[in-house]
């Protein structure tokens, strides 16, 4: 059930980096928002938005939530979240296991033509590490070259 007027009203923000074995937090961030909230298992993006406009007086026109693509593991990729979607869902291990999660807020543009708002953010693919022995070559390592590399850079300007 979403949340009410009232409900959003007595959600305080806490200290950064708050780490509770008993209470789940979400840091909201972006767009002159850097703050660190207690959630509960039932939160949705949308009462995120609630929160936002009563305490931030951000209007969710103006703005999308980004978080992980699909349910959260290392490198999922990045998507907008619509108002229905379940925090703790799509959080998957980090709600469960009461670990920061964060959601960032991503500015709209103004259309010209339409003077809607409308996204600005694409959407970013699930992103896979490389082995080990693909992610450095021999000559990653001279010292040399990367000083070429720098000196040539600073005079380019």
């Amino acid at each position: 059930m979403p949340l009410t007027q009232e409900d959003v009203a007595a959600i305080e923000t806490v200290a950064h980096y708050t780490h509770d074995e008993d209470q789940a937090y979400l840091m909201l961030y972006g767009e002159g928002v850097f703050d660190t909230i207690p959630i509960e298992a039932d939160y949705t993006v949308g009462d995120m938005k609630m929160w936002l406009k009563y305490h931030k007086s951000k209007d969710p026109s103006e703005y999308d939530l980004v978080g992980p693509k699909g349910v959260w593991k290392m490198g999922a990729g990045s998507e907008v979240l619509s108002d229905d979607q379940v925090i703790a869902d799509f959080m998957g291990p980090r709600f469960e296991n009461k670990w920061l999660m964060q959601l960032s807020l991503f500015p709209k543009k103004k259309s010209e033509e339409t003077g809607k708002w409308e996204s600005t953010f694409e959407t970013i693919e699930e992103w896979v590490p490389p082995p080990p022995e693909e992610a450095w070559e021999d000559d990653d390592d001279d010292e040399e070259k990367w000083m070429e590399e720098v000196k040539k850079s600073e005079m380019d300007g």
